[in-house]
């Protein structure tokens, strides 16, 4: 099975965002190096415009569908399986509803990625299309509106 950019376009567009073209020089000779091997990649705007629909349809769908801290169920299983279609060896359940997905490329160093997806118990306020409809039952019994308040939904 062929894996899919999705890891290296995220990537890609974090270090060319940050590359010595468009930001100031770093002082630090470990950032300088990843940041000087960050070259523009002439073929990022048509990886992320082939990726962006399916992506935008991923994030719309985790933010309208949100969970409450350590309740993340169905965006646990959401992103296990998108990661699984990625190419990631993924492990579920970890301390609970965590996700750890591992991509093997080659030896080298080992880059660790975290993402958090709860959400809070607040009604979202917002006229966005997919804006969190979402109830939920607190631990007092109250129903309260979730959504993801504080952003963690961006981490996608």
């Amino acid at each position: 099975m062929p894996l899919r950019p999705i890891p290296y376009l995220v990537l890609t567009l974090i270090l060319t965002a940050c590359s010595p073209h468009v930001a100031p020089p770093i002082a630090h000779p470990v950032s300088a190096a990843v940041l000087a091997a960050a070259a523009p990649n002439p073929d990022l705007k048509s990886i992320a415009d082939s990726e962006f629909p399916e992506l935008e349809h991923l994030y719309t769908t985790i933010h309208a569908n949100p969970e409450l801290s350590l309740s993340e169920e169905k965006t646990a299983a959401r992103l296990a399986d998108e990661l699984r279609k990625a190419g990631y060896k993924v492990t579920e359940r970890v301390g609970g509803s965590g996700v750890v997905a591992v991509l093997e490329n080659g030896p080298g160093k080992t880059l660790l990625l975290r993402t958090e997806l709860d959400a809070l118990p607040v009604v979202e306020q917002t006229d966005a299309p997919y804006a969190s409809k979402v109830t939920t039952k607190n631990a007092q019994g109250d129903t309260v509106g979730v959504m993801h308040a504080c952003g963690h939904d961006i981490h996608i």
